[in-house]
């Protein structure tokens, strides 16, 4: 080992004392190639030196390939390190394998479910014309589907949609629009359907607020009806009392004899 050490400091001498202007460059990377089963799991081993390929591991042929003469040298030293060789054997499966599952776990098999939510874009009463957004965010991953329900009947009319859009958070987000004019009783709903969900997530519009306006008008329309009832009746009795008012004859004291004036 001690020879080893010597020989790769003699080696960076050299190099350093014999070093072009632009200086050298040298690369080491690992690589691993696989298929989704991870049965096929190839572990590479590349030595790049002033970006050309010097000498490649190659997990298949379990040892060093060279692509030039000092590199072949190279190649034929590392294969002959017993520890090195078994190093790579084992890497197989502490590099490849090993973050390969963290990746599929992470990625291909992370599952978030959307959180979804329906309003309306614009305030209309029933009978106008508006339009409702279904707001789809923070799901994973980006394929999902969104359609619009009327009464339990898919809208393939007057509907749109953004694209799927990334948060930066390997998360997602979608827009879906339905122009539509609103009715009485009538239920819409949002439909998403995502691979986190075991069914599609149906989320009805909240048309309470309709109802609450209506309702508003309607008790504003009674309470003037009332006032103007009353306002009628106090006029119409007070009309009544001026015309036919006998009060001031009920309230006169009786008139004496001798109050009466002489003829």
């Amino acid at each position: 080992m001690g020879l080893y050490l010597l020989c790769k400091l003699t080696v960076c001498a050299a190099l350093l004392c014999t070093a072009p202007a632009g200086g050298y460059v040298v690369q080491g990377m690992y690589d691993c190639e696989y298929s989704d089963d991870m049965k096929d799991m190839v572990f590479f081993v590349k030595n790049v030196f002033n970006q050309k390929l010097c000498t490649i591991y190659d997990s298949r042929v379990g040892k060093y390939i060279g692509f030039a003469e000092h590199c072949i040298k190279d190649a034929d030293h590392f294969n002959n390190q017993a520890w090195k060789m078994r190093l790579r054997r084992i890497q197989v499966e502490t590099v490849c394998r090993y973050n390969a599952r963290l990746f599929i776990k992470s990625t291909l098999e992370r599952n978030v479910p959307p959180i979804v939510k329906v309003h309306q874009t614009k305030p209309a009463d029933y009978g106008e014309r508006s339009m409702l957004e279904c707001s789809v965010w923070g799901f994973f991953p980006k394929e999902v589907s969104v359609s619009w329900l009327r009464d339990g009947v898919e809208v393939t009319t007057d509907v749109a949609s953004t694209d799927v859009m990334a948060n930066g958070d390997w998360s997602y987000q979608l827009h879906s629009y339905l122009e539509f004019t609103p009715r009485k009783w009538e239920r819409v709903t949002c439909r998403v359907d995502h691979r986190s969900l075991r069914a599609g997530l149906e989320v009805d519009w909240d048309s309470s607020a309709l109802d609450a306006k209506r309702l508003m008008k309607t008790a504003g329309i009674i309470f003037f009806l009332i006032g103007v009832t009353v306002a009628v009746g106090g006029a119409a009795y007070y009309w009544w009392k001026r015309r036919f008012d006998f009060s001031s004859l009920s309230s006169q004291e009786p008139t004496s004899p001798r109050d009466l004036p002489e003829f």
